[in-house]
């Protein structure tokens, strides 16, 4: 078996993966989760929100609960893993992620997803994972 990121990246925004929705992307936009090109640090760029970031990047959560985004991937297929890049979020990641799945059956116009999306018929998948 091939190292799976070695395989298709089903999310690729080339490919049709775009990023839905995300609950916080304050200083950083939802976007940049599914760049193609490696994340860089550029000294001394800021936003009109503070650093920039080559990354999705929420408000510090003062209050209970997580961050999360909606991703449509561009392809069907089976997920073989996930990278979860932290590149220049050092001390600023969470410890753990939680990705959940679910197939909408095709492609839709996201009124017709987000309906979908929240219906009680759609079945969720969980998987946990511990960033390193």
């Amino acid at each position: 078996m091939k190292d799976f990121t070695q395989l298709a990246d089903l999310a690729a925004e080339r490919l049709g993966g775009r990023v839905l929705e995300a609950n916080d992307d304050f200083f950083a936009p939802k976007e940049n989760l599914l760049k193609e090109p490696k994340p860089i640090f550029i000294e001394g760029k800021y936003t009109s929100r503070g650093k920039w970031m080559d990354g999705w990047e929420s408000r510090r959560r003062r209050t209970p609960g997580y961050d999360w985004c909606l991703i449509r991937l561009g392809l069907p297929g089976t997920i073989r893993g996930v990278l979860v890049d932290t590149s220049f979020f050092t001390g600023n990641y969470p410890e753990r992620f939680s990705l959940e799945v679910c197939d909408l059956g095709g492609r839709h116009p996201y009124k017709e997803e987000k309906k979908r999306l929240h219906s009680e018929k759609t079945e969720w998948c969980r998987s946990l994972g511990k960033l390193r």
